[in-house]
């Protein structure tokens, strides 16, 4: 048997080495890893509004920290534009593309108590504030419940939807465990936007009485079959028994709410309608008995309204006559 050299031996112990130098070496950077430095940061314009960066800026100040102490961002920031955004929700993205879609950020971060938690955020940015509530409203899940952010916001098991101003945003976690990092992450991204209080008009013109604030939603075309109606928020309202769908929409012009009204009236006739009246001190105002369900369809100043299919006429009138009044009170 060939004894080893001593120059072979002086190699392999060169070579164990340096193996345990670069294990070193890879010991003390992942000591020295800064989650802050991946996380979203927050710089200070000019005129006294935040910018989120991705990667602090240099020479910027101090960052405020929006993400909860017990995540770690998994990866760098993602963005998606309208040419890229089928590779990331394929399926989905013919939804934002027809609402004013501009550009989508996305982000994984991970629990520090268990990496099998996890949790994305996505955040949408639309053309304008109508058009983000128009998508954050029209994909409303039947087991949300509202959370209480300072903006529209819903919760399920395992994920949290809100918007403010242009920008609809999503947290969608593979763990039930990660509900309150979720509401945190919710709550740092709205306390770090302006805030958009005003943003929705018509929706705030719906009467409060009996009316489910969760319900209220926003459609921007072919509203209720009909291909002239598009831009309409409903509302569902709960007036003894019977549920009732509300709608308001806001025109160009007090011409062209009256002409819109005229013509949805045209269509419920064309479709197996017949008028059936108008509501008490409101001129502006048709019923409509549409098989065995009742339509009010009224105008006032640049709005269109009313109510959609209710089963009792009496309820259908309630809560048009109530609508009604606050245009009016409004002045709208």
């Amino acid at each position: 048997m060939r004894r080893t050299g001593i120059a072979e031996t002086c190699i392999g112990i060169l070579i164990l080495a340096l193996l345990a130098g670069i294990t070193g070496w890879v010991y003390f950077a992942q000591s020295l890893f800064d989650p802050g430095f991946y996380s979203v940061s927050l710089r200070e314009e000019g005129n006294g509004s935040y910018r989120k960066n991705s990667l602090p800026s240099p020479g910027s100040g101090p960052a405020s920290a929006l993400i909860p102490e017990n995540l770690i961002p998994m990866g760098p920031e993602e963005t998606f534009d309208s040419e890229t955004l089928s590779d990331k929700i394929d399926g989905k993205a013919e939804l934002y593309l027809s609402s004013g879609f501009v550009k989508l950020r996305a982000r994984r971060f991970v629990s520090k108590a268990d990496p099998k938690s996890w949790l994305e955020l996505f955040i949408y940015e639309m053309a304008d504030p109508t058009k983000a509530f128009s998508v954050y409203s029209s994909q409303k899940r039947k087991d949300s419940k509202p959370v209480d952010l300072g903006v529209s916001a819903y919760a399920t098991e395992d994920a949290l939807f809100f918007t403010n101003g242009p920008k609809y945003f999503e947290i969608i976690s593979a763990s039930k465990d990660l509900g309150e990092a979720m509401t945190s992450l919710a709550k740092n991204l709205v306390e770090a936007e302006p805030k958009y209080t005003e943003q929705q008009t018509e929706a705030s013109l719906f009467p409060l009485e009996s009316l489910d604030e969760s319900s209220i939603s926003l459609h921007m075309s072919d509203v209720f079959g009909f291909s002239k109606l598009d831009r309409v928020y409903t509302a569902s309202y709960g007036v003894g028994v019977a549920q009732v769908t509300a709608f308001l929409s806001k025109r160009e012009s007090a011409q062209e709410a009256a002409d819109l009204a005229a013509a949805y009236g045209r269509f419920l006739l064309e479709n197996g309608g017949v008028e059936a009246g108008e509501i008490p001190g409101a001129p502006d105002s048709r019923i409509y008995k549409v098989f065995d369900t009742y339509e009010v369809v009224l105008h006032r100043g640049k709005f269109l309204a009313g109510t959609h299919e209710v089963d009792n006429m009496e309820s259908a009138k309630d809560v048009a006559s109530r609508i009604y009044g606050k245009l009016e009170e409004a002045g709208r």
